[in-house]
């Protein structure tokens, strides 16, 4: 695993009760699975970039209440929802990650000598 609980633990400035340690490890597994499939063929979980980034999402969830969406505090507004919409890579972490993503290019086919198009 690229991230432990102890990086979670440290980054967040307190140690989770052992109550607490199966879900912010399920968060790791699942922020990591996520990370890999953006990232393709260019994830490499060892990269610093990588392991921040992956801190950062299971911080992230570990702050959203299950079920809401979205809070705001002036005038107090709390939206509900699926639990699982958080359950994805931020704005953020996509823009970060963006430079381990493969690059897209055009291949040109060829057919008995002959360019396709």
């Amino acid at each position: 695993m690229p991230v432990t609980v102890t990086d979670i633990e440290v980054r967040m400035g307190r140690a989770f009760e052992d109550a607490e340690k199966p879900r912010v490890e399920a968060f790791i597994t699942d922020a990591a699975a996520l990370i890999a499939d953006y990232c393709g063929s260019r994830y490499n979980p060892d990269l610093p970039a990588i392991r921040a980034v992956l801190c950062a999402e299971v911080i992230r969830w570990l702050a959203m209440s299950p079920g809401i969406v979205s809070e705001r505090v002036g005038e107090v507004e709390v939206q509900f929802g699926s639990a699982a919409v958080s359950q994805q890579l931020s704005p953020a972490a996509r823009a970060a990650l963006k430079r381990y993503r493969p690059n897209l290019s055009t291949i040109r086919l060829t057919r008995d000598g002959d360019a396709v198009r």
